[in-house]
């Protein structure tokens, strides 16, 4: 098995040591993934509101960078490793409910992947969406 492979299944799974940050966070782990794609769901958690009674975006942008992430992942060999170069985030109507989300990647080449994240809320409306540009390089290069 590839690291980059048990690395994900470890997180689905619920045994692996997540980063502090995804702790500090309160990030979710994501529910499954396959090549290419990453699917998970976010409780609402009212402590992210901000004054005017719906989840700040920039807790949106961190979940949108996590799973973006989570989804390059899925497309490395055990050799490359990557960092988010440009994350955009689009809101289209204010989270107040539940989130499933889903994120692809759309194009991976040798250098660059762009990745797509679609937010859904409990009501089945598209609450955000997020496209991320991910640079890719030598796992020796990561540091």
């Amino acid at each position: 098995m590839s690291f980059w492979a048990k690395f994900l299944d470890d997180i689905v799974a619920g045994t692996g040591t997540p980063p502090p940050m995804v702790v500090a966070m309160r990030l979710p782990r994501i529910a499954g993934w396959e090549p290419g794609r990453v699917w998970g769901d976010w409780e609402l958690d009212k402590d992210m509101f901000h004054a005017g009674g719906s989840v700040f975006g920039g807790y949106l942008a961190a979940l949108a960078d996590s799973f973006t992430g989570l989804a390059m992942s899925t497309t490395l060999a055990d050799n490359e490793f990557f960092t988010t170069s440009d994350l955009r985030v689009a809101y289209f109507r204010p989270v107040t409910t539940d989130l499933h989300i889903v994120a692809e990647v759309l194009n991976r080449g040798r250098r660059q992947a762009h990745v797509e994240a679609t937010f859904v809320d409990d009501r089945d409306k598209v609450a955000c969406k997020a496209t991320a540009t991910q640079v890719i390089m030598p796992m020796s290069e990561a540091q």
